[in-house]
């Protein structure tokens, strides 16, 4: 039994405030669950995105850097965000409307999916993937007040994928500490915790290559969901049996966290209890 229960957000980097809400509230339909500062630097704006009640596994968050450069992508990175959508309906729909921008899509599949890949504005990757009736968890079902048809709305994220120059070593961590299944797929290596449905899959991809410098679009990390303290303090554990650095428990305000960087790649456990007062307007 694994510690883990799936994704609980992702943070990246974004060079304008503005003009990152627009796109993701207008474009992509999510609502702005929060708009906050940083606890690390109370000068940087914190924004979060995801469904009508900010719900653990549908958001996405971003610092504002307005001086930041644009970043390079390599490797030791997190390469590409995974959206999920229900029906190939959906997928043209948001086709058009990012064409309508003029962002650039291409249709494929991705994990035996219909897919469509897309940039934002700043050079972020995402492919948004038919779910096909997958299983999801029961409580991402909170359409958001936009434009866009309740039946054709993200419904949260898919698989996370990882670039990275030694991927046994990212396998091994995720498979033997925290008991993801794993299985071989044409993208990469598929870890996995629920084979029914694609909500917790992390996508590991061995890549060479100079390592990704940080800038506006740039994945910061990727934060894991656990249960609850008791649970973050198991995870605090299993990190000094590693004799590895980590942060320890952190107070992040509407929830805690631990971080760790292993192999190139920073990720936070967070708690999936989330206080009240977090999302906007509720």
């Amino acid at each position: 039994m694994s510690l883990i229960q799936g994704h609980h957000h992702i943070s990246m980097y974004t060079k304008d405030k503005v003009e990152n809400k627009r796109f993701y509230t207008e474009v992509l339909g999510l609502k702005l669950v929060k708009e906050t500062v940083n606890q690390d630097d109370e000068e940087m704006v914190h924004l979060f995105y995801g469904d009508n009640h900010g719900t653990v596994g549908t958001l996405l968050t971003f610092f504002e850097l307005p001086n930041a450069g644009q970043m390079r992508k390599g490797t030791d990175m997190i390469a590409r965000i995974g959206l999920l959508v229900e029906g190939e309906d959906s997928l043209n729909y948001f086709e058009r409307r990012l064409r309508q921008e003029g962002i650039a899509v291409s249709k494929g599949t991705y994990l035996g999916h219909p897919a469509r890949f897309f940039d934002d504005p700043e050079n972020l990757s995402f492919v948004l993937m038919d779910n096909q009736q997958q299983t999801i968890p029961d409580d991402w079902k909170n359409p958001v007040d936009t434009d866009i048809p309740k039946s054709y709305q993200i419904l949260g994220l898919g698989p996370i994928e990882l670039h990275v120059h030694d991927a046994n070593k990212t396998i091994a961590y995720l498979r033997g500490e925290y008991h993801y299944d794993v299985y071989d797929a044409k993208e990469g290596t598929v870890m996995t915790l629920d084979d029914s449905g694609h909500y917790t899959d992390i996508v590991v991809v061995k890549k060479g290559g100079p390592v990704v410098r940080p800038g506006r679009g740039y994945i910061h990390h990727h934060a894991l969901s656990v249960a609850d303290h008791q649970a973050l303090e198991q995870v605090a554990m299993l990190h000094d049996a590693l004799k590895v650095q980590h942060t320890g428990i952190i107070d992040r305000k509407w929830f805690e966290s631990l971080y760790y960087r292993q192999n190139g790649i920073t990720y936070e456990f967070a708690t999936s209890q989330i206080k009240d007062n977090f999302v906007k307007n509720e």
